[in-house]
């Protein structure tokens, strides 16, 4: 083999062995695990908001007259179809749901933190979807205040 030729071979020879290596490094797929959460005081870019599971939220509506009544405006037309107008029957699409969403009444969320209930709304859990993108944040906690006075 001529001089050039094997110094050549010699040069590619790690980009060769690199590329074979890549294809064994681990990798994710998007939103799997491990997605990073940003730092405890990041405040994001786009000016949209930052919720976590691990968040620690205060309720900044006070429930008033006016927000109470847009609360349960809210609620019944994003909530009760599942959870029903009143805790005592689920809503239309809830009937369907085995086993039947929970009636969220005031013994259910009277243990339950301001924060816990706004996050369920925005992040949604199990079956129930996320309202993040649906609702406003003074919407939800308008939501959450309105649940409060349910019965």
């Amino acid at each position: 083999m001529k001089p050039i030729a094997r110094m050549v071979v010699l040069a590619i020879a790690p980009l060769l062995m690199a590329a074979l290596w890549m294809d064994k490094q681990p990798s994710y797929k998007p939103y799997q695990v491990p997605v990073l959460a940003p730092p405890v005081d990041a405040v994001p870019v786009t000016g949209r908001e930052l919720l976590t599971q691990g968040s620690e939220l205060k309720n900044p509506v006070s429930p008033s007259p006016a927000a109470l009544e847009r609360g349960k405006a809210l609620f019944a037309t994003n909530c009760a179809m599942c959870h029903g107008i009143t805790s005592a029957e689920r809503g239309p699409v809830g009937k369907k749901l085995k086993p039947p969403p929970p009636g969220l009444d005031h013994d259910l969320l009277q243990n339950r933190s301001d924060a816990h209930i706004y996050k369920a709304i925005s992040l949604g859990f199990g079956r129930m979807p996320l309202f993040k993108a649906k609702l406003t944040q003074q919407e939800r906690w308008e939501l959450v205040n309105f649940l409060r006075t349910r019965k």
